[in-house]
């Protein structure tokens, strides 16, 4: 489960390494899972030496951006009395009408983002789990 002031990775190439949620979106929320939508202030970003000009970055640091939740730590049951949960709480970023701003993901997404109102964030991740 993410709260609000919870530190997440950003797991896709958008440029982005660490966030922090700022607000969950949703009808009165407090909490978000594996497929929900948030808002996160961005607090670092990877650097890389070769990108000089910084208009090339899609996520710079200090920007509010909103993102999907691929993955979270918490321990999650499924039917038939099935517990998993993830190392770390992972996120990619959203773009213009609900897309993925990256191409790619890395690690693995859970299945309840299938099933959720961005299925293709799914697609871009390394696996379904």
């Amino acid at each position: 489960m993410l709260y609000v002031q919870t530190v997440v990775n950003i797991v896709d190439n958008s440029g982005g390494l660490l966030g922090l949620c700022v607000r969950i979106l949703g009808a009165r929320k407090k909490r978000a899972s594996a497929g929900d939508a948030i808002v996160i202030s961005v607090k670092a970003i990877i650097l890389n030496r070769k990108l000089v000009i910084k208009r090339k970055r899609k996520v710079l640091k200090g920007t509010v951006r909103r993102v999907i939740v691929l993955r979270v730590s918490y321990r999650r049951r499924r039917s038939n009395n099935f517990f998993f949960k993830s190392s770390s709480n992972g996120v990619a970023v959203l773009g213009n009408w609900g897309l993925p701003l990256a191409t790619r993901a890395s690690g693995p997404a859970n299945f309840e983002l299938k099933l959720s109102k961005y299925p293709k964030f799914a697609n871009i991740c390394e696996g379904v789990i």
